[in-house]
């Protein structure tokens, strides 16, 4: 029996870029159900999510932090894949996620895909920053559910992740995609923005410092050319 996937795109004041990321999410064959989950934004961005007819919105009425934005979606399927994806990008290429969707679905044997951002940062390079907490990756939904139980909040959804495919030895790979992350300091300010970046670290490295330093040094190495 094929295999569902369904994509959730959680979103927080995105109205500039949430139209470009889901025009190339609904040209992906392999994708049964699309939800765009509103974190409870102050700007438009959900007017621009009603214009995709093939996308379920789920409009939150206050901030709860993406983790639990993204429990809300997770709540809302029953799919065997998440795909999950951030709305803060450019350069989103379908063809690259029906590639990796095809490749998951068809190997029981990988566990996750995780999709590493372009940068043309070499300290991002090196420290694999743009690779650990990518927002872009696909796993099996009965993984995720099990991950969710940890409780983590706010940005440690993605090292809650690694951490639990680490403790139960899983098969991750990764994969170089063209996503482009947008810069916080773009979007929020220079000052604004790098206390938003510090305080995504501190909740990151708060999860587990063990954990964290493991991550940096071990986890993900094996990549996949699609």
């Amino acid at each position: 029996m094929k295999k569902t996937v369904t994509c959730i795109v959680p979103f927080l004041n995105e109205e500039e870029r949430i139209s470009s990321v889901l025009s190339e999410m609904v040209k992906v064959r392999n994708i049964n159900q699309i939800i765009a989950i509103d974190g409870g934004s102050n700007d438009n961005g959900y007017i621009k999510v009603k214009k995709f007819l093939q996308v379920k919105l789920i409009k939150l009425e206050k901030n709860i932090g993406k983790t639990e934005t993204v429990k809300k979606g997770v709540a809302k399927n029953h799919s065997d894949y998440i795909l999950l994806f951030d709305a803060d990008l450019t350069n989103v290429n379908y063809l690259e996620i029906e590639l990796v969707i095809n490749k998951i679905i068809n190997d029981e044997k990988i566990d996750m895909i995780i999709f590493n951002r372009k940068t043309p940062k070499l300290i991002t390079k090196l420290n694999r920053m743009e690779l650990l907490f990518s927002g872009e990756r696909v796993l099996k939904r009965s993984d995720l559910i099990e991950i969710l139980k940890t409780n983590p909040t706010g940005f440690q959804l993605e090292t809650a992740i690694n951490t639990y495919m680490i403790k139960n030895k899983k098969n991750i790979y990764w994969v170089q995609s063209s996503n482009i992350n947008f810069p916080k300091i773009d979007k929020f300010g220079k000052i604004k923005g790098e206390l938003n970046n510090l305080r995504m670290f501190w909740e990151v490295f708060k999860y587990g410092p063990l954990s964290f330093m493991f991550q940096l040094l071990f986890f993900a190495r094996k990549q996949i050319i699609i």
